[in-house]
Order: C-alpha cells, then structure tokens, then sequence
C-alpha cells in the first residue's frame, strides 16, 4: 500500500503536467480540426463545424500517405530492435552496464537534438526513403538501448545456466527462459521505436525525398506551405490515433505475473 501511495505521488507531477498542457493542447486541435478553411482571410473560420477534414483523410487521395506512414515506423521499429539488442545485451550482467545506462541518459537527449549527424548524412547519401530510415533509427537507437538495459539488468540471468544444468538445449534455453524473461523489454522498445517512427518528422524532412512523406511532414507542409490548417489538425489527430494505439496494445503473454 505504501509503494502504491508513494507511486502516486511521484506520478503526480507528470499528470499536471498532462492535465495543464496536453489535454487542452489536443482538445483545441480536435476543435481545429473540426473547422472549415479560412479560405485565405485567417487561418480557420472559427463559427464553423465541418466533418469535411476527417472524410477527406479517408479518401483514396490519403491511402499512401497513410500507409507509408505505418510502413515507416514498422521499419523503423525493424531497424531498432537489433541494435538496441546488440547494445544492451552484453552490459546485462557486467559491472559497466551502469556506465552504460549514464552514458545513455546523458547522450540520448542530446542525439535526439543533433541536427549535424543529419546534415552529414545528408551529404553523404542521396535523399530518399533509406536515408529517412537511417536518421530515424540513428535518433531512436539511444532510448531503446537504456530501455532494453535498465529491463534486462533487473533479471536473474543465473536461471540459463540453471537451465542447462537440467539438461535443456541452447535452443531450448533461449525460447523457454530467455526469450520469454526479455519479452517485455522487447515489446517496450518496440512500441517506443513504432511510436516515434510513426510520427517521423526530421529524418523524412531533411533527407527524404518526394516519396518518403509521412503524416508529419506532410502535416508541416499543409499547415505552413498551404495554410489548411484544418487538414493540418485532422492529420494531428489521426497521427494521434496511431501512436495511442501503439501504446494501448498489450503484448501477448505480458501479464502481472511478469512484473516483479
């Protein structure tokens, strides 16, 4: 009961920080995109009420846009996991994992927010879809890794050997025992890489081309480049939609018995 208490204290900050700054962020951009253009005088026209924003994503015009879209975060989820994996696996038990998982907490934010890489990917690479993918698992690969390494140095990995020594085969180990104790990890990372590769935005913008547009750039491009700002919130919200999604599936096999 005292943990309970003192996890709802510690959440508390995070849920003002919801209940004061996105929640009325995303109600304003529901309304946004409930609205009809302004049609050159203004961004919107306030007094009005349209379901015309939403119909239109649903058309044939939006299909690629849409589909790119998740094709691009399951790739980008497909490019993550390894190297988080590759990262994260050999630190499991040693004393450096600690000095890993600083390492990560100092540097992944400031990955995240290096242009310069992309830059010089960009001037390295031809721009397209390839180059997108790249920059995005560049940025995303940090924060999966410390996520993968903080839940994998939480297991009691002596049950492999104990394991074996029962007479169990390595492949037998790793599906029975190891597999199903990283599982959650895994999932974690996935929905973490899927959720960002969804919503993609600078890797698509600087080295992407014509074909490589997501919902986010194209989102960019309709509220700044064409002043439908209406669109623009509709697309948000079903960006929304997605990511939400993500995050709302329950891994199959993941439950509260898995947890410690």
């Amino acid at each position: 009961m005292r943990s309970t208490r003192s996890n709802a204290w510690l959440a508390g900050p995070a849920l003002a920080l919801v209940a004061l700054l996105v929640v009325p962020s995303m109600v304003l951009l529901v309304r946004l995109s409930l609205c009809q253009p302004a049609y050159g005088v203004g961004f919107y026209r306030a007094d009005s009420f349209t379901w015309e924003n939403f119909t239109r994503l649903l058309s044939p015009e939006f299909a690629p846009l849409i589909g790119f879209t998740c094709l691009f975060g399951l790739a980008v989820m497909a490019g993550v996991l390894p190297l988080a994996w590759l990262l994260a696996w050999p630190l499991r038990a040693s004393g450096g994992g600690r000095l890993m998982i600083g390492l990560l907490v100092l540097l992944a934010p400031r990955l995240a927010g290096m242009l310069a890489p992309l830059v010089a990917l960009r001037l390295l690479l031809p721009r397209g879809v390839v180059s997108a993918w790249l920059a995005e698992v560049f940025l995303i690969t940090p924060y999966a890794a410390l996520v993968l390494l903080v839940h994998l140095r939480g297991i009691d990995w002596t049950v492999l050997a104990a394991a074996r020594g029962l007479g169990a085969r390595d492949w037998q180990v790793w599906s029975r025992v190891g597999l199903p104790l990283a599982w959650p990890g895994l999932w974690l990372v996935g929905q973490l890489a899927l959720g960002w590769g969804l919503g993609a935005f600078l890797g698509p913008d600087i080295l992407g081309g014509p074909i490589g547009r997501t919902l986010a750039t194209d989102l960019h491009h309709q509220a700044f480049d064409n002043s439908r700002w209406p669109l623009a919130a509709a697309e948000g919200v079903l960006l929304l939609v997605l990511v939400g999604a993500v995050y709302l599936i329950r891994p199959f096999g993941l439950t509260r018995e898995n947890h410690p």
